[in-house]
């Protein structure tokens, strides 16, 4: 028997959808006669705190550091521990396990973790699916590999959550101690990412309190070519009274200069037509379309993710919302006919844009050496009937549409 065990259920669904022939158990599905597909939720473990490795550590004493943490120890996360139970009792039925963690280090880890815990000896096999759709599923499993080649990435995952969990119990506990030694009360909380930011915040907080204000002056001019008006801007001489920043200081000077050049003619020296060509923008991350929303429709960060959230589970219309990456592959470019076939028939509202399109044109967005383990925010080829999305869901849904449009687009000039 074959056990796919995915990263988190909706890819299991994905991928069961692609084996075809499903019949849904408690925690898993049922594909057919010999293949059964389960998930994690994320992590399903973590981790042991110190004093599972040794129970003395429950009391923060000095001498104790540093901490004594090797070899790792894990222990089932108490939300998940039922799902652990059934990929547990699934791996110990399995003739050959396929590995369908995300394609990156850390979708490496918590698949092997759990197969490394319970002691597996099956044969690992490794499905690499960069878009949670039934069509990149099935041809994703045409081209499984064998899961020793990812070991490295394996191991450097690994390597970061162990250093992290030394770095973090060993030097919050330090600087606690010493804080305490000091009077200072309460935990010192110390780890290698949220300490760095820690320092930046507060390095802007300081730079923000011990700011003083400077005053400079700008000298700027509206200049009338016949029907015409153009902006400029005194560039100031070296020799003018400046600051650090080549910034007028003195107001004198500046006064005394737009009098001089007040209603006076402007001769133009030197002109220069430059034709530009600006390509279209990448398609969304995450991230992007975040701040896109806020700043066109004033819809929060927070509602966004959950606009997409039911964008993609509910309707299908758009790939892995969570995405922080912008590109997209080669394979999708092979796919954009059929899409762009389905969006205009879908939005006749945005007709005139379409009759520009041209699905052979390929945009520098298309790069497989840009994809991370997800590919960029763009519609599926699935046509939805948009009278039923939510005023916001529709906002959210022609924003990623345009954006994906305009990859096949004329570039602006």
């Amino acid at each position: 028997m074959r056990v796919f065990i995915a990263e988190k259920p909706a890819l299991g669904q994905v991928i069961a959808e692609a084996l075809g022939t499903v019949i849904r158990k408690d925690g898993y599905f049922e594909c057919g006669s010999n293949d059964i597909v389960t998930w994690c939720v994320g992590h399903l473990l973590e981790l042991a705190p110190p004093e599972v490795h040794n129970p003395d550590y429950k009391n923060w004493v000095q001498a104790d550091l540093p901490l004594k943490l090797r070899p790792a120890k894990y222990q089932p996360i108490a939300r998940t521990k039922d799902q652990l139970s059934i990929v547990q009792q699934l791996i110990g039925r399995a003739s050959e396990i396929v590995h369908a963690g995300d394609p990156d280090d850390e979708g490496q880890l918590l698949v092997d973790e759990v197969l490394v815990h319970f002691g597996n000896t099956a044969p690992v096999k490794r499905i690499l699916i960069n878009d949670m759709n039934a069509n990149a599923a099935r041809k994703a499993l045409d081209g499984l590999r064998d899961n020793t080649e990812f070991y490295g990435l394996f191991q450097k995952a690994l390597a970061r959550s162990l250093g992290d969990q030394l770095y973090g119990f060993n030097m919050t506990r330090a600087c606690t101690l010493a804080g305490r030694a000091k009077g200072v009360k309460g935990v010192l909380s110390v780890g290698r990412v949220q300490t760095p930011i820690l320092g930046l915040i507060v390095n802007r907080y300081l730079a923000n309190k011990s700011h003083a204000s400077a005053f400079y002056y700008t000298v700027a001019a509206s200049l009338a070519f016949g029907s015409s008006r153009a902006q400029a801007r005194l560039v100031a001489a070296a020799d003018a009274p400046l600051d650090d920043k080549n910034r007028i200081i003195d107001e004198a000077y500046a006064t005394q200069v737009a009098d001089a050049c007040r209603m006076k003619p402007a001769d133009v020296i030197e002109a220069r037509v430059e034709e530009k060509q600006t390509p279209a923008p990448l398609p969304f991350a995450l991230l992007d379309l975040q701040v896109y929303m806020s700043k066109t429709h004033s819809i929060d960060a927070e509602k966004t993710l959950a606009l997409t959230q039911a964008l993609r589970e509910k309707y299908k219309a758009i790939t892995y919302n969570r995405s922080d990456c912008s590109y997209l592959t080669d394979e999708q470019f092979g796919e954009a006919p059929q899409t762009l076939s389905l969006l205009s028939e879908a939005l006749p509202d945005l007709a005139g844009m379409f009759t520009e399109v041209n699905s052979e044109r390929k945009s520098r967005a298309f790069d497989d050496s840009k994809v991370s383990a997800h590919t960029a925010i763009i519609p599926t080829a699935v046509k939805i009937d948009i009278t039923q999305l939510s005023a916001d869901e529709r906002a959210v849904y022609l924003a990623i549409v345009k954006r994906y449009v305009a990859l096949f687009l004329p570039e602006k000039r």
